[in-house]
């Protein structure tokens, strides 16, 4: 008997991930729910085990992307399964109905047999996006690569079984496009331009692989620019009795048992005043707003995986308006150590339906200009700066407070301003009286 192993769809975003490293190698005997592999995704490091006992066929290759559900390894009961997966692997993949990436083509023809041709779901064959309605023979590979370089399927002629269109096909089109480019006049390109190394002009210090967790945090903040509508409005609170209160929890840390900080604080106050503007508290899902019912407050965490990777994961407190002050307190501890020692489960990052951000203790520049960014599917985000002293008015009179300048950025396609501003105006409210919110 032969097990799969696949790509697992671990949250309601994610869509592909990283082979970070496999544990076992290729022709390993390993134990059921051994661990093989390690997938990087959205942010966490998760460990892919072994759906059964036998021998470790690897397929997928370290440090290399995947759509959700492809098998990128099989475990197998016998030596005589392990040698018959080995011996054509392309047609066994095929056969799974998921391929790797780059074994796709290979697989085509195996895939593409008759039966095969007519079991493909209708939309690997159809070309309505390319603006027709003519039923199209076409590989999902190469359909997508046709889109990423704006080749038109239906000028594409397929030498696939069927004249199925497959990935050699796009290539072909692609390369006759580039052949005639350069055919075309050049333009002189500098020395300096023309040497990679020196980068256009530029002297390499250092080069750095755009990949692994930098990557992964790339491309959700470019799919949240891309997919909402920002805007980002900053203010000042006084956070001057917002101090002494947390002062007062600092100094019973001994007898707590935990040390109350301003992200635990901020926690609360934020579920206060989304329990009060519930708008604040949603999602756009299809054609609808969502507005949850839970609130779950996400709190961005820096961390470094190596010399050369470093970045944020944002851990997720579920529930947060069912919880005291001493509730999150612990609840934060726990998930910042699972944070930095890299052992959070994807469902303790995912469900957020809020974050806070805090950029405080980056920096003693004093006043902080800040534009956070939502995190996918999400309407708002809170971003907390370095508290400063500064002179304000206080009963006609200026005395010293300790300002903290805040950041809201919030999807505008969900909310015209009204809500952020009663969100601020509450938020100010029980930073200046801060023993009401523990009512």
């Amino acid at each position: 008997m032969i097990n799969n192993l696949f790509i697992p769809k671990l949250g309601m975003t994610m869509e592909k991930g990283t082979i970070s490293e496999w544990v076992a190698e290729d022709g390993d005997q390993v134990q059921q729910d051994q661990v093989v592999l390690i997938l990087e995704t959205e942010k966490v490091a998760h460990e892919l085990v072994a759906p059964s006992a036998g021998i470790l066929a690897v397929f997928g290759k370290a440090g290399e992307e995947y759509l959700c559900g492809t098998v990128v390894g099989a475990v197998a009961e016998t030596k005589d399964e392990y040698d018959a997966i080995k011996k054509d692997p392309a047609k066994f993949l095929a056969e799974q109905g998921t391929v790797p990436i780059e074994m796709l083509d290979e697989a085509e023809s195996a895939a593409a047999s008759p039966e095969a041709e007519n079991a493909a779901p209708a939309s690997e064959l159809t070309a309505g996006d390319q603006g027709g309605s003519e039923r199209i023979r076409i590989s999902p590979l190469a359909r997508n690569l046709a889109k990423a370089h704006g080749v038109v399927i239906s000028t594409v002629k397929g030498s696939g079984p069927g004249g199925r269109i497959i990935k050699r096909d796009i290539e072909a089109v692609r390369q006759k496009a580039s052949d005639a480019t350069a055919k075309a006049p050049q333009t002189a390109v500098p020395p300096a331009a023309a040497s990679g190394e020196r980068g256009a002009g530029k002297r390499v210090l250092e080069t750095i692989p755009f990949s692994g967790m930098r990557k992964s945090i790339a491309d959700n903040l470019h799919h949240s620019l891309s997919s909402s509508a920002r805007v980002t409005v900053m203010f000042e609170l006084d956070v001057t009795d917002l101090m002494e209160f947390r002062s007062y929890y600092s100094n019973q840390a001994g007898t707590l048992g935990f040390k109350v900080t301003y992200t635990d604080l901020f926690v609360l106050m934020v579920s206060r005043c989304l329990k009060a503007i519930p708008i604040m508290n949603s999602s756009i899902v299809g054609n609808e707003i969502k507005i949850w019912k839970d609130i779950n407050i996400g709190f961005a965490v820096a961390v470094k995986r190596s010399e050369t990777e470093s970045g944020l994961v944002v851990p997720v407190i579920k529930n947060t308006e069912q919880m005291s002050l001493g509730d999150i307190a612990k609840a934060r501890i726990a998930l910042m150590e699972k944070a930095r020692s890299n052992t959070l489960a994807m469902d303790e990052i995912s469900g957020g339906t809020f974050t806070l951000t805090n950029t405080g203790a980056l920096s003693s520049a004093g006043w902080q200009i800040q534009t956070p960014i939502m995190s996918p599917g999400e309407a708002v985000v809170l971003g907390t700066g370095t508290i400063v002293d500064r002179p304000v008015v206080k009963n006609r009179e200026i005395v010293i407070g300790s300002i903290m300048p805040m950041s809201l950025s919030f999807d505008h396609r969900i909310m015209d301003g009204i809500p952020p501003g009663q969100f601020m105006d509450k938020l100010t409210q029980m930073a200046t009286e801060p023993q009401m919110i523990l009512i």
